[in-house]
């Protein structure tokens, strides 16, 4: 097999999950889906079957090239089925029906190895029941991010419901498009606002302290914990309360979250909650070229400060999210995501040695979590749906503690993730609980007012 389409070439992102492969864990993303009715498990290995010819990616296997590492495309013939076995199975040791027993079993799909050069690079586990099922799908991070994850199961729940799945075919895994300037003539003032936005943001963190729920420092990377939790009020009276602010629910969300880790140091004027968001980088390629699978994500830090009310804080947060997104528009992150692009040219061993000296030292810049909101997951849902998904937990392997939210039937879903050697579980369900509270509080002052 000697075809232009065997081997892809990795992505800086990829790159550095390829770097932080078995330091940081197995970087794989299990998704788990309960469904409304019963699950046929052939039905189900059908519809797998027929994702991964779909995808070239889901058939992608890590291997060595000259100089680096790349993905392997393996054909689609009988040697996926073979492998289908391994990657597809159906337990019935696990009560799916049990909240504790569900977000132990989410947990230890977490930290499953999932090995990139032998295999599929995604897995699937089934607990069958008569009405309540659970379906968990997990791909590797080199496979695709978030949004490829969620084009992943949105195909397989519409398959499950009689729909064709659509091809997903190779595309240009290169993130250039969406960050160099337009025009050669741009570049010196991109530089210039990168280099005068980065010292305003040192001389604005100055003198100040990251609240977070971590206790320890670590010298090494850990196991994760997956927790999972409804907020206490209803998706509908989120989206309401967010309108009433004149805001959206993703900065209501921001603003409850920051004052809760500033409820940790109510009379330490230096405290600041710095919430790290995601931005997908699809939006700003030019028209026509944004890949759809693949690892196309970069990160910005937002600080929360203490504020008079909460409505003061959601202004500050929204402001500073305003900002962010209008850099990535005008190019301002050019030159340090270029800079990034050269990164995998060290090559994977020295860039494993820089990911492991960072994290002994301290190095990594400290945030309170990482956030990320799906907003309303009810797409996932085919319109004439009759199996249809009733609970959505997303997860994946984090440094920093990541805070997943969606909503769904009705319900606000969060998914929270930590490391267990730096974070408590106890702290994060008491995290929870005042959010739930600081919510509660919110909702009732606005309908006193």
């Amino acid at each position: 097999m000697s075809h232009a389409d065997d081997f892809q070439a990795l992505n800086r992102s990829e790159h550095l999950y390829w770097a932080c492969e078995g330091y940081l864990g197995s970087i794989h993303q299990p998704y788990v889906l309960r469904f409304n009715g019963a699950l046929d498990p052939a039905r189900v290995r059908q519809a797998l079957r027929e994702l991964t010819s779909a995808c070239p990616r889901l058939r992608g296997v890590m291997e060595p090239t000259a100089f680096s590492h790349a993905l392997r495309i393996l054909p689609d013939d009988a040697h996926i089925d073979a492998l289908l076995d391994d990657a597809f199975q159906v337990q019935h040791d696990v009560d799916g029906t049990s909240r504790a027993a569900l977000q132990a079993w989410h947990t230890r799909l977490l930290n499953d190895p999932m090995p990139m050069e032998r295999g599929l690079p995604w897995r699937a586990r089934l607990l069958p029941h008569p009405t309540q099922p659970v379906l968990a799908f997990s791909a590797h991070h080199i496979i695709g991010d978030g949004r490829s994850m969620v084009q992943f199961v949105g195909a397989l729940v519409a398959r499950l419901n009689g729909h064709p799945i659509p091809p997903m075919p190779l595309q240009s895994e290169s993130m250039a498009p969406a960050v160099r300037p337009k025009a050669w003539w741009q570049w010196p003032a991109s530089i210039a606002r990168f280099v005068r936005q980065t010292r305003a943001d040192a001389r604005e963190a100055a003198g100040t302290r990251v609240l977070g729920l971590a206790r320890r420092a670590s010298p090494r990377f850990t196991t994760c914990t997956v927790h999972h939790h409804e907020l206490a009020v209803p998706a509908e009276a989120i989206k309401a309360l967010a309108k009433a602010h004149g805001t959206t629910v993703n900065t209501l969300l921001l603003g409850l979250v920051a004052q809760v880790f500033l409820q940790q140091a109510p009379d330490d004027p230096s405290a600041r909650a710095a919430i790290r968001l995601s931005v997908d980088l699809r939006r700003h390629f030019p028209a026509g070229q944004a890949p759809e699978i693949g690892n196309h994500v970069h990160s910005f830090v937002v600080q929360g400060r203490r504020q008079d009310d909460l409505p003061a804080q959601m202004a500050s947060l929204d402001g500073q999210v305003r900002d962010q997104l209008a850099r990535y528009e005008r190019r301002d992150y050019a030159l340090p995501l270029t800079v990034y692009e050269w990164l995998p040219l060290m090559g994977r061993r020295l860039y494993s040695r820089l990911i492991v000296q960072a994290k002994r030292r301290q190095r990594f810049a400290p945030v309170s979590c990482h956030l990320t909101n799906l907003g309303s997951a009810e797409f996932i849902n085919p319109k004439d749906a009759t199996l249809r998904v009733t609970e959505f937990w997303p997860a994946t392997v984090s440094t920093a503690v990541l805070i997943g939210t969606l909503s769904l039937n009705g319900r606000q879903l969060l998914t929270v993730i930590h490391q267990n050697d730096e974070v408590d579980a106890a702290d994060v369900r008491d995290f929870l609980a005042r959010l739930d509270a600081e919510l509660r509080h919110t909702l009732q002052t606005r309908a006193a007012a």
